[in-house]
């Protein structure tokens, strides 16, 4: 798989199905909810957008301004 490559190798893709597929039948194995794993993610992914994403945003925004003011 090329670096920058917007195609994705179906190879990849069924490795990555196939480790979710054995995750989720072995995490009950270790008394691991399946679900609470999922709902956690779930739960990181919101908290990431709303608190972490606007600053990373907002950072670069910054630089684009003074980029442009030192122009």
């Amino acid at each position: 798989m090329q670096i920058g490559s917007k195609r994705i190798e179906w190879k990849d893709i069924i490795i990555g199905l196939a480790f979710i597929v054995v995750l989720y039948f072995t995490l009950p194995q270790f008394g691991v909810n399946p679900y609470f794993v999922l709902l956690t993610l779930m739960t990181i992914v919101e908290w990431v957008t709303k608190f972490i994403l606007p600053w990373i945003v907002l950072y670069w925004a910054i630089r684009w301004v003074k980029h442009l003011e030192s122009k």
